[in-house]
């Protein structure tokens, strides 16, 4: 089969998901959940308590951490909104005529490569919260979707972006840690060291 038809056929299985959820799924409990988990400044003040904490009181395993999980979100971000501007795919609602908002790109989204790069990092490095990352990742990706922002390929593509810069991420912070003398916890018996925070803030 031609590329183009794959891709047509991609095209439809993406907008008939992006239907499935924004419109037949809808009901009254996601209707409030999902706005509030897709808004950043919901979780900006609490995310800025926990790492004043973790700075002033933790280990220095626990700053190094601290400060490389927001480098990564910080580089999942930048380089997302690069391949945004690479790709040039608008986002659902202009197809839709909703003419009230400005044009921006919607692959991939930067909401699901941030958070993908920040479960998979601290997974890394406190496995013991690894339950609760990845799962807050997946919904945060869904709610762009049921909000009307991103189709589902965007949030595919964002989340297995963001997955492989979590994972330049570990790399890099095993590097400092050995250079600077920290003792590494090995990630399999982790059963002390690990960061419990609220969902991803960042878009």
């Amino acid at each position: 089969m031609p590329v183009l038809s794959w891709l047509e056929i991609l095209r439809e299985w993406d907008e008939a998901g992006f239907y499935l959820i924004n419109k037949s799924l809808r009901n009254p409990v996601f209707d409030l959940l999902m706005p509030f988990v897709t808004n950043k400044w919901n979780f900006l003040l609490p995310a800025a308590v926990l790492l004043g904490y973790v700075l002033l009181f933790r280990p220095k395993r626990d700053r190094i951490i601290a400060l490389a999980a927001i480098a990564v979100i910080l580089l999942a971000d930048e380089t997302s909104q690069l391949l945004k501007e690479l790709f040039q795919r608008t986002r659902p609602f202009h197809p839709l005529r909703d003419t009230t908002r400005i044009v921006s790109f919607s692959f991939p989204s930067n909401h699901a490569s941030n958070m993908f790069a920040l479960a998979v990092f601290l997974y890394y490095n406190y496995p013991r919260s690894g339950w609760l990352w990845l799962p807050a990742a997946a919904l945060v990706g869904y709610s762009r979707v049921y909000v009307g922002s991103h189709y589902p390929f965007d949030v595919l593509g964002g989340a297995i972006w963001g997955i492989l810069i979590g994972l330049v991420g570990v790399a890099v912070v095993r590097y400092l840690m050995r250079i600077a003398g920290v003792q590494q916890t090995n990630p399999s018996k982790d059963n002390t060291n690990h960061l419990a925070c609220g969902p991803e803030t960042f878009p």
